[in-house]
């Protein structure tokens, strides 16, 4: 009986350690994963982010100055946002408070975005809350 008792332990100390190792290892695959994407996300935004000179957001030739949701008193700064719709949608951004929250509770909010196409100089766009704004850099 003793010997069939610590064959017992022994079965279990090894399951134990096999089941801490595969813990381990898919911890740390997720980990590496996590860290793959955030790695690939961090390139696409050097590259798509923002411009060393002027600190612009650009898609393609359009460039994204400044985007900011909200009232004359309490607004917030959309620019990521924007972008993201615009690079999502082909040109198109939905003013609602997804953008960056809600900066004026119980309040018609407004988005005025400044961009630019290439060189060109910056254009001005503006949507009230729940319109769609397109961005285009054709004319």
């Amino acid at each position: 009986m003793k010997i069939a008792h610590r064959h017992i332990v022994r079965i279990a100390a090894v399951l134990a350690l096999t089941a801490a190792s595969t813990g381990a290892f898919a911890q740390s695959a997720e980990y590496r994963r996590g860290y793959d994407d955030g790695y690939a996300a961090g390139q696409r935004d050097a590259r798509n982010g923002p411009d060393v000179a002027d600190g612009s957001m650009s898609w393609g030739r359009l460039h994204i100055e400044e985007a900011e949701y909200g009232v004359r008193d309490a607004s917030c700064n959309a620019r990521r946002s924007v972008r993201d719709q615009v690079e999502r949608n082909r040109g198109f951004v939905i003013a609602n408070d997804q953008l960056c929250g809600d900066p004026a509770p119980n309040q018609r909010k407004r988005l005025r975005v400044i961009y630019r196409c290439g060189d060109s100089a910056p254009a001005r766009a503006y949507a009230n809350q729940g319109e769609r704004l397109r961005l285009s850099c054709s004319r």
